[in-house]
């Protein structure tokens, strides 16, 4: 599962056209966790469904945008993709977890911002963000990652850089 946190209220149409072009072999459906707790379409489900939901949080990333029902494999690295791809589209800032390339252990209080381009490794521990309380995410540095792609059914393509 991919949680992505973004600076704005989104219409759900809009980020299951962002999802349908950037996995073109998957069907989307929109979750509503807040209200009905329905999927739309869901007779239609199947292997290749992909189900998200907006989800409302208090920070300074009001909407967190979670995906379920992608591959278990690479949702980190899924998750950074998906965020950039939204930054890059909706022109906004983004938030998702975030682990050292070369580290084996994830830090939990380690994300990842994207902003206009630019890439910012961020600590969120006591943030309204991560925690539900405290301060707003931290921007520690600028990074610059891994630039990863992911096949039409949402499967890193080995071998991206």
């Amino acid at each position: 599962m991919e949680q992505i946190g973004i600076d704005r209220h989104i219409n759900k149409d809009v980020i299951k056209g962002i999802l349908s072009d950037t996995f073109k072999g998957c069907k989307i459906h929109y979750f509503d966790q807040g209200n009905t707790w329905e999927i739309e379409d869901a007779k239609q489900l199947d292997d290749y469904s992909i189900c998200f939901s907006l989800i409302k949080n208090e920070s300074e990333f009001p909407i967190m945008i979670e995906i379920a029902g992608t591959p278990d494999k690479n949702a980190l690295e899924r998750g950074q993709y998906l965020a950039k791809i939204i930054s890059d589209k909706l022109n906004c800032k983004t938030i998702t977890d975030y682990k050292e390339p070369h580290e084996s252990l994830y830090c939990p209080s380690d994300s990842v911002i994207f902003d206009k381009g630019h890439s910012y490794l961020a600590d969120d521990s006591n943030t309204i963000w991560a925690d539900g309380e405290g301060d707003e995410v931290k921007i520690v540095k600028e990074i610059f990652l891994v630039n990863y792609k992911f096949d039409d059914k949402a499967n890193l393509i080995n071998g991206s850089s």
